[in-house]
């Protein structure tokens, strides 16, 4: 499985002449994209930046972690470094994209409002089907975005960012992707600082202790406010980041059980093999043979 931590490392990988302007954000039309050469197919990869993709027309082959969603027009995908995804082209897609590192959206979310504002970049349900004129809205928001970084000014980073968070905004009404709670009270403020810290450790974390410690409280405050909040432990959210994380690297890339289970940092496989049952009734093995004949072959065009 390949990491892709740069904008410009995504189109090298994709045998595209696309490069951005920008280390950090990139805008473009799907349809122009399609004009010069690429790979129309790519194998599992994970990028440690932000995407979203506005599809309006064509049609492709998509995995993104465990799910095997079908994608059609009037698509709106949402990704972060917490999905595992891969793709095969079947018709030339129309549409937007934009692609943004999180030093790039910082100067307009302070501290983890942008986490908890925008919780379809750290989720499962990150693609979302749309009427054309809920569409509509948000293409004519793209193009703005897509003419300022064309048409490079003094201020249109500052500008860009303004109409990117119109268009998350929209987002969210249109797809009713809001968050479980509407708190500002220090403890949700812990809680979404938690969620921001499982979601986007690489390769997951493992410890409550360590958890506690990267937010500066004790572990037995964060159980409390966890528990309190969403009625979970922190365990077992961590726990169930670890299994979607097991779950795409079993499905996706071609590490070996053993291999898979060393990078999740567990020492033994049967202790990994133990894990795995105890929350899904089957060990990885099974799950293995079980999926691979629902997984598309992404690595042909």
């Amino acid at each position: 499985m390949q990491v892709v931590p740069e904008i410009n490392h995504l189109f090298y990988l994709f045998d595209s002449p696309f490069r951005s302007i920008s280390d950090d954000f990139f805008a473009f039309r799907l349809e122009d994209y399609d004009k010069s050469p690429h790979a129309c197919s790519m194998p599992s990869f994970r990028t440690l930046f932000y995407q979203i993709g506005l599809i309006t027309g064509g049609s492709i082959d998509f995995s993104s972690n465990e799910l095997i969603p079908t994608i059609g027009p009037c698509t709106l995908c949402f990704f972060s470094p917490f999905h595992i995804t891969a793709y095969r082209k079947i018709k030339n897609l129309k549409g937007q994209a934009f692609l943004f590192k999180e030093s790039f959206i910082k100067y307009s979310y302070q501290n983890t409002q942008f986490h908890s504002d925008f919780p379809f970049f750290w989720s499962n349900q990150n693609l979302f089907s749309m009427g054309r004129e809920e569409s509509r809205l948000l293409l004519q928001i793209g193009e703005k975005i897509i003419y300022e970084y064309q048409n490079q000014s003094y201020f249109t980073y500052n500008i860009i960012r303004d109409y990117l968070h119109i268009f998350l905004l929209e987002s969210k009404r249109i797809t009713r992707a809001f968050s479980f709670v509407e708190n500002n009270s220090m403890e949700y403020n812990l809680l979404q600082q938690f969620y921001v810290l499982v979601n986007s450790s690489y390769p997951p974390l493992r410890s409550v202790e360590y958890a506690a410690g990267m937010l500066y409280v004790t572990p037995a405050h964060l159980w409390w406010v966890v528990k309190k909040l969403t009625g979970q432990s922190p365990l077992e959210i961590i726990n169930q980041r670890l299994l979607t994380e097991a779950k795409s690297l079993l499905l996706h890339s071609k590490l070996t059980i053993s291999e898979i289970g060393y990078f999740l940092q567990f020492k033994e496989k049967s202790h990994f093999t133990r894990f795995f049952k105890n929350l899904t009734g089957i060990p990885p093995v099974d799950f293995t043979r079980q999926t691979a004949c629902s997984v598309p072959d992404f690595r042909n065009g």
